[in-house]
């Protein structure tokens, strides 16, 4: 859908309210959900909903923002949407794609819709979205299939590598000092000026990857530390890749799963790279690591689920 028009779709009853920038408080968490596809009101899969919901019993002092694209409304029948009425720290939003970009270096690029010209629309609006959000607040933002193991409270000023050569966008933190405000305003202006409509990555990894050799000084992710870093921390992959993405598989093997759980041991959280695993299932009790990760860290969520999680 042109995102142009979204703001313009009829509200309901029950809308989800519009995100008014005075409720955001100080290192607050974003998701950010663009697929658009809750016309029967939003909804969440149960892996999204784990997501979230470790977020929330972790860090029960920060508001947690769920930002939503599309105009929708609150629909009753959502087991997991009920179930986040329970936590006072999550807010489910919306955003107006347009009239949030005003005032910002990426209103004109929202403007003129380039966004829909991409091979990847949705992912591309949602790199789109977490540069912006962290540039408009501060705060933390974190990819719907990251599952929190370790509070975040404390922690600011960090972004952590998934491979050798690229810094991950899965799991960002910009405050509102120096340091912050200048990863937030590179990464922003690299966005406008070097979006690439027909390279996946290029737009999330590859903005950050490329503010932080900027910044740091450094051609070289594993050359960069705090000390080349003016003060941002680019933490290793132990802290939200322990398993690389060619290995995605090792989530959900039952026969290396004693293995794995020793690799997630040191984690801050774990990254379950959801472009390659969506539609691999966790079966309710086997040792598949996921699964495991889950049960402990996102508990009612993963209750929901009766046989498939």
């Amino acid at each position: 859908m042109h995102l142009l028009l979204l703001g313009k779709l009829q509200k309901q009853d029950n809308s989800l309210l519009e995100l008014n920038p005075e409720e955001v408080t100080k290192n607050s968490i974003f998701f950010v959900e663009t697929s658009c596809n809750h016309k029967n009101g939003i909804n969440l899969s149960l892996r999204q909903g784990c997501a979230i919901e470790s977020a929330a019993n972790l860090n029960p002092n920060l508001n947690i923002f769920v930002l939503f694209v599309a105009p929708s409304y609150i629909n009753n029948e959502s087991e997991i949407i009920n179930r986040f009425k329970m936590y006072t720290n999550v807010n489910l939003r919306y955003i107006n794609f347009v009239k949030y970009s005003y005032n910002t270096p990426l209103q004109d690029f929202v403007i003129s819709n380039t966004i829909s010209t991409s091979q990847w629309p949705v992912s591309h609006a949602s790199d789109l979205l977490r540069f912006l959000t962290l540039w408009k607040f501060g705060g933390t933002y974190l990819d719907l299939d990251v599952v929190l193991m370790k509070s975040l409270e404390g922690l600011s000023n960090f972004a952590s590598i998934e491979s050798n050569t690229s810094v991950a966008s899965l799991v960002l933190n910009f405050d509102v000092d120096k340091i912050g405000r200048a990863v937030a305003n590179t990464s922003i202006n690299d966005f406008a000026s070097n979006y690439c409509n027909n390279d996946w990555g290029y737009n999330g990894p590859g903005v950050i990857t490329r503010t932080l050799k900027k910044i740091c000084g450094t051609n070289l992710v594993t050359d960069m530390n705090k000390q080349k870093c003016k003060g941002f921390t680019v933490l290793g992959t132990e802290a939200f890749c322990p398993i690389s993405w060619t290995d995605w598989q090792l989530y959900f093997n039952t026969n290396t799963s004693e293995e794995v759980m020793v690799k997630l041991k040191n984690s801050i959280g774990i990254h379950v790279w959801n472009l390659h695993s969506k539609h691999t299932v966790i079966n309710v009790g086997t040792k598949q690591p996921y699964g495991l990760v889950a049960k402990q860290y996102c508990p009612i969520s993963f209750s929901l689920a009766k046989h498939v999680f």
